[in-house]
């Protein structure tokens, strides 16, 4: 049995204090939990194994950030940078700080 950087999962519960993550001995990938329900299965975008790092901390901020402010969501794939940054910096006191210095467009 595998277990997570000490590192990533003291950052997995900054995003949320339900996350974890276990390693799928099957699918030989980390998986990352919220609660008991599987979140995500980490691997690349051709599905091969895909370490535990700061890109995969910063898709789930991502994921989190859209899915408390669906508003944000929609300025952002309508493409309407002005609105979007306005949802995200009332949203989560400087969003830029929560994406680690990456701003989405």
């Amino acid at each position: 049995m595998f277990t997570a950087p000490r590192w990533f999962q003291k950052e997995l519960r900054l995003i949320s204090p339900e996350l974890h993550t276990e390693w799928l001995p099957q699918a030989q990938r980390w998986g990352i939990y919220q609660g008991k329900v599987l979140n995500r299965v980490v691997e690349n975008k051709d599905h091969e194994y895909k370490d535990l790092d700061q890109r995969t901390l910063r898709k789930l901020r991502l994921d989190f950030f859209f899915t408390l402010n669906p508003k944000a969501l929609d300025a952002y794939r309508e493409k309407d940078p002005y609105v979007a940054r306005a949802y995200m910096e009332r949203g989560l006191d400087g969003v830029k700080n929560y994406l680690q210095g990456e701003y989405l467009w």
